[in-house]
């Protein structure tokens, strides 16, 4: 019987393809093929790919080649001479060729400053994901272990219920005494449906961010040995501004709205272009000159002098002045976020350490109340109550410990990614931390 209900969980497991077995490395593979923001992003870098290609073309030549053919019928002609129907063969060929242009090279230099852009924005989200993947798993695990601690509830605040309806019965308590019982086991049920509902938003955000649900769900080893780190704010942030990428990329900003301003200064200056043309015309048929070819070739220089387009250009750069500006503001700004966050994270995390420690310690007294009340309520010394509500202290002080541990390590991915040192790695040593 037991090995045909695993087969059965097997099949139905094989079969869905939105639900599986994971753990925060499982979450970062799928995001990474399948993210739709990711995917969108890296887009985005194969758009500027092409805008970079279109604009180092623009000084290449530009070839056409025009070709025609006419009949001329006559149906009546007054006059001498006779002059009957003919043909008309026209080909043209035209080579531009662009010589001077001055916004070319800072129109060239924005491309590029887009294309790094776009490189760094895809290499940061998928660091991005990496943190992402923890935050969801660790909300998965603590959305888990809230639910059972509520179920644990549910069940002491029933059997509390059941014990003051016996009492009530007895004479023992008043029917106020046994409504604050209900009162209770019917607010834990409802805590119970809550905390339910919150595990099910918690599977349903890997699955935006992976496209399938998590199944199965891991646990935090309670009591285990962190390599604490320890984070010089200071240090920290010099870092930062070098390396992180909401720098990196506040910093192509700036240099992008700069070769756009200079782009639109140069709009007002000449531009020259070598222009080739060959002509070839055939004519053939009943005319009264006979059969005519002609071949003609040009070869010139154009040069075209901006002189008024009713302020366009000019307004163009009081425009690209006003963005350059924005994007130097930014930066700033973000420069001054980022000192903040730093700090504020660089502190969180030397508290959670000490959560830690107070958090385990707590675990292993609430551990060793439980073990003495159910080596007593075996012995008849406590009640089902007590030893339910002993558990569920237990549960929760566990909880507890493991939501602080989690807050410390996704915290330390985010501080490691200000200094360039968040990689999968990091991930995969949490696994490592996880148990059934």
């Amino acid at each position: 019987m037991f090995k045909f209900r695993l087969f059965i969980l097997v099949l139905i497991i094989s079969l869905s393809p939105n639900i599986y077995s994971s753990d925060i490395l499982d979450i970062y593979n799928r995001a990474i093929k399948y993210n739709n923001d990711l995917r969108i992003i890296s887009n985005d870098n194969n758009i500027s790919e092409e805008l970079y290609d279109q604009t180092s073309s623009s000084l290449l030549p530009e070839i056409g080649i025009t070709a025609s053919t006419q009949e001329n019928y006559t149906n009546k002609y007054s006059g001498t001479g006779d002059i009957k129907d003919y043909t008309t063969e026209t080909a043209s060929l035209t080579i531009t060729q662009p010589i001077l242009r001055i916004y070319f090279f800072d129109e060239l230099n924005k491309a590029e400053a887009n294309l790094d852009k776009s490189k760094v924005r895809v290499d940061g989200y998928k660091k991005d994901l990496i943190i992402k993947s923890a935050e969801l798993y660790f909300s998965l695990i603590n959305s888990n272990n809230a639910y059972k601690a509520s179920i644990i509830k549910s069940n002491m605040t029933s059997l509390s219920y059941k014990n003051a309806k016996k009492l009530f019965i007895n004479g023992y308590i008043t029917n106020v005494e046994l409504n604050k019982y209900k009162n209770n086991f019917d607010i834990a049920k409802i805590e119970s449906d809550i905390s339910k509902n919150k595990l099910e938003l918690a599977k349903q955000d890997i699955y935006i961010l992976t496209g399938r649900e998590a199944l199965d769900i891991h646990d935090l080893k309670p009591i285990m040995d962190i390599d604490f780190r320890s984070y010089n704010s200071s240090s920290l942030l010099s870092k930062a501004m070098r390396s992180f990428d909401a720098i990196k990329l506040a910093l192509l900003d700036v240099d992008i709205s700069k070769y756009e301003m200079y782009s639109n200064k140069s709009q007002h200056y000449p531009t020259i272009d070598l222009i080739a043309t060959y002509d070839y015309s055939d004519t053939s048929g009943g005319s009264r000159l006979g059969k005519v070819t002609r071949e003609s070739n040009t070869i010139g220089l154009t040069v075209n002098f901006p002189i008024y387009q009713g302020g366009y250009q000019s307004s163009k750069v009081k425009e690209s002045k006003y963005k350059y500006e924005n994007a130097k503001l930014n930066l700033d700004q973000l420069r001054r976020t980022v000192k903040r966050d730093i700090i504020d994270k660089v502190n969180n995390h030397n508290l959670l350490k000490k959560y830690i420690i107070a958090n385990k310690d707590r675990y292993k007294n609430t551990n060793l109340d439980y073990l003495a009340i159910k080596n007593g309520f075996q012995s008849g010394l406590y009640t089902d109550v007590e030893l339910k509500e002993a558990e569920y202290n237990l549960v929760i002080s566990k909880n507890e410990l493991v939501s602080n541990t989690l807050k410390y390590l996704l915290t330390d991915l985010q501080l490691r990614k200000y200094s360039s040192e968040l990689s999968v790695q990091n991930i995969i040593n949490i696994n490592e931390m996880l148990i059934w």
